[in-house]
């Protein structure tokens, strides 16, 4: 560390895509990968969701309406955050927090809609069994939420990567500080 300089990357902490913000990074690429898998699967079951979505009023699948549509809108919206994370983040953009609570709330919605669908599909019909796997991924949301929620607000490291950049060159103690706008 040079004498009498100050804002250099020493004296303020982490800075840049690494240590645990690798994580999230790593999870927004596969939840674009997982979630567009699964959306993909109910594009390719067209039938059955068309058969949802224009059910009459009379039939059971008509309870499914709402949830489903709902459940199809926030994957499509979870795989949209994620994919605009990746960007911020790889922008080093300052709007990186906002979207990516954003994104975390997105997925925890998404998951407990999720159990909504499945619950109203057993109701509705009756032979289908309730998907264990729904509740699990449902319950992983709102962890993941609770976790990386507070990392984005309070982590150093995305403080100093994204929301405090200090300029590339270092200020001499007593030096007049130098104008990096232009």
């Amino acid at each position: 560390m040079m004498d009498g300089a100050v804002g250099t990357p020493e004296s303020q902490g982490p800075v840049g895509i690494g240590g645990w913000l690798i994580l999230p990074v790593l999870g927004f690429a596969a939840t674009i990968l997982l979630t567009g898998v699964n959306l993909w699967q109910v594009l390719e079951a067209f039938d059955g969701s068309r058969a949802i979505l224009t059910a009459p009023s009379s039939s059971p699948l008509a309870a499914l309406k709402i949830p489903f549509a709902a459940s199809l809108v926030f994957g499509i919206l979870v795989v949209a955050s994620a994919a605009l994370c990746l960007i911020l983040v790889f922008s080093k953009n300052r709007a990186i927090v906002k979207v990516a609570i954003a994104h975390y709330l997105i997925l925890m919605i998404g998951g407990l809609l999720d159990v909504w669908v499945d619950h109203e599909t057993h109701r509705a019909i009756p032979d289908v069994p309730l998907d264990p796997t729904i509740i699990r991924d449902a319950v992983r949301g709102v962890l993941i939420a609770c976790i990386w929620i507070p990392y984005f607000l309070m982590s150093k490291r995305v403080r100093n990567t994204f929301v405090d950049k200090q300029p590339a060159i270092v200020e001499r103690a007593g030096a007049d500080p130098v104008d990096t706008s232009r």
